[in-house]
């Protein structure tokens, strides 16, 4: 994964990516490759997530995303997961919701979880 993300030209093809980070053991590369998407295949990062959505951390992705601003980015993968009920899914696509003046999303957002 690593040389795939340190020689994108000569080695990088999404569907083998995606398959093979899905096996990695070590959590934190998730991270180094939702970066990866962001740099250079920003509008493939929502296809990643799905992918890695089992074994991630929703709440630090959520916090990765605010605090670099990428929410509106990734909202595809928020509502994804937000059946999951975590509160800092919910929060942040109900932030989303109230920027977009979407209210029946944000009720529809609010009455289900």
């Amino acid at each position: 994964v690593l040389t795939m993300m340190n020689h994108p030209t000569e080695a990088w093809r999404e569907s083998h990516f995606k398959d093979v980070i899905t096996k990695v053991a070590n959590i934190e590369l998730y991270y180094k490759a939702i970066q990866f998407y962001i740099d250079f295949k920003p509008m493939m990062l929502n296809d990643l997530l799905m992918v890695l959505s089992p074994r991630m951390d929703h709440t630090r992705a959520v916090s990765f995303f605010t605090k670099n601003n990428y929410l509106q980015l990734v909202k595809p993968y928020l509502r994804s997961v937000q059946s999951l009920n975590n509160k800092a899914i919910n929060e942040a696509l109900n932030g989303l919701f109230v920027e977009e003046d979407d209210f029946q999303g944000l009720r529809a957002s609010i009455d289900a979880f």
